[in-house]
């Protein structure tokens, strides 16, 4: 056996002072030889590292394999070899939204639970003719205004509630960041923000194909940038970006079509209920067993879900928790979770959702904001009195929304807050559910989306007590555990 590390990320300005020491020509340092060399092992008999190294010296070659492999013959996998790191900075916090939504890309963004704001927020170039413009701004200045404000009354609110936190750094450092992410809520969608993305450039290629066709300008100019900043340097990998028809056009043939059966679509209904679960998967305790059985037997699937379906409730429940013994809180539990699924329908405000969406091994179809499904208010405003300044602030944004939707729809959202909600469809698996509850259940979670958490897992237990027996919070586990494997 041998192993050999053929290469890794490092930082772009470390790779420029390489290349100038080196004395190296630019075509001749591009992640399109890796993508290259890879996609050759499984015709070429050479050693990989020789491969390698005959991609490095003849670049040119590199790239008609690649533009033959990846594009003639389809094996697009190739250019996942080719990774990317990207500091996106100065795009606002609706234009995140979009972006982090690929599931293959990893993304850490700076937080406004940790990071006090400065006002600093966008004008989307679509209000570039005047009015609108000033109108949004003198919104946006009031917003900024008022967070500043409610974290002031928020942070001496919460030093006076919890003084022996305070008595440490840290417990001061997170009782100040309790006031800053409840302050938060009146801030604007339109709030700049900045964050890291690490990609792999098939994925890159789809991205900025997607960017190209979104209705939002930012969108389409950080596309620009981006496509600007990879193509010289990986034009075989990073080559169709124009956007499709498809890319275009199905989002209006959609809409287009709903439109022909109105009268057969039903109104919305604002119940506010934020969590509903709308479906598991029948009889999700056997069906686990089934999967177990399957997975740690020569028995086929028929067979074993027969033999599930003879097995008593504590027999199953046997079998389940031999599944989970020695478990602990950070270790993934069997795959065999997966057959299990869950569909909820949550109303979830742009702070929970922003958490929400970093769990991108679900499937989430997310709506719109809706006004009409109203806003969040944090608790500790209620708390401090500061009720009727938080629902002006909305309201005033609301106003503007309003205004805007009429003339410029496609960024009305910027003029709304942290607190607007919208409603998102989420199917996850028992397995990714118990990753999701042990984040967001946690005593560290954010409070919004613990809420949400919280009920998600009561709901869980209730149509799969089995399947769920173990879900928990990473700062409950223990106890869990416990409760589990002692009764």
């Amino acid at each position: 056996m041998k192993v050999v590390l053929a290469g890794y990320n490092i930082d772009a300005d470390i790779i420029e002072d390489l290349k100038k020491r080196a004395g190296w020509e630019p075509d001749n340092v591009t992640p399109e030889t890796l993508s290259a060399s890879y996609a050759r092992i499984s015709r070429d008999p050479s050693d990989i590292g020789e491969i390698r190294k005959a991609a490095r010296v003849e670049t040119e070659k590199a790239r008609k394999s690649n533009e033959t492999i990846i594009f003639g013959l389809g094996h697009a996998s190739v250019a996942e070899h080719a990774v990317f790191n990207f500091d996106i900075t100065g795009i606002s916090r609706l234009a995140v939204e979009e972006i982090q939504k690929f599931r293959l890309a990893s993304f850490t963004e700076k937080s406004q639970r940790y990071v006090k704001l400065d006002g600093d927020f966008i004008t989307p170039s679509e209000l570039d003719d005047g009015e609108y413009r000033e109108m949004m701004q003198s919104l946006i200045g009031i917003q900024n205004e008022t967070y500043f404000s409610l974290y002031e009354t928020l942070s001496g609110h919460l030093f006076k509630k919890f003084p022996a936190r305070i008595t440490t750094k840290q417990g001061k450092t997170t009782v100040e960041g309790w006031a800053k992410e409840d302050a938060r809520y009146v801030v604007s969608l339109a709030t700049l923000t900045q964050f890291g993305m690490t990609v792999n450039a098939r994925t890159l290629e789809n991205m900025l194909r997607r960017f190209k066709a979104s209705p939002l300008s930012e969108i389409r100019e950080l596309g620009e940038y981006i496509y600007n900043t990879v193509h010289p340097l990986s034009p075989s990998i990073i080559k169709y970006t124009e956007p499709t028809s498809y890319d275009t056009g199905r989002e209006q043939m959609i809409r287009e079509t709903l439109s022909k059966y109105e009268k057969k679509l039903m109104s919305p209904e604002y119940d506010q209920i934020p969590v509903k679960l709308h479906s598991v998967t029948r009889d999700a305790d056997t069906v686990l067993c089934a999967a177990l059985i399957y997975n740690y037997s020569g028995s086929d699937y028929a067979s074993s879900m027969e033999s599930a379906q003879s097995l008593s409730t504590q027999q199953k429940k046997e079998l389940i928790k031999a599944s989970l013994c020695s478990r602990e809180s950070y270790d993934k539990v069997e795959r065999a979770f997966e057959t299990v699924e869950f569909v909820f329908e949550l109303i979830v405000s742009a702070t929970n959702y922003a958490q929400l969406k970093r769990h991108r091994m679900s499937s989430q179809l997310v709506q719109d904001y809706d006004t009409a499904l109203g806003y969040t208010i944090p608790p500790s405003i209620i708390e401090t009195g500061q009720t009727t300044l938080f629902t002006e602030i909305m309201k005033r944004s609301e106003d503007f929304y309003y205004l805007v939707e009429k003339n410029y729809p496609s960024v009305k959202n910027y003029a709304l807050t942290n607190a607007h909600r919208r409603r998102v469809l989420m199917k996850l698996n028992a397995r990714e559910l118990y990753h999701f509850i042990s984040l967001r259940d946690d005593e560290h979670a954010q409070w919004d989306i613990r809420e949400t958490a919280k009920e998600m897992k009561r709901l869980a237990e209730k149509e799969a007590p089995l399947t769920s027996m173990m879900l928990s919070g990473k700062s409950d586990f223990h106890e869990c555990r416990k409760k589990v494997f002692e009764e």
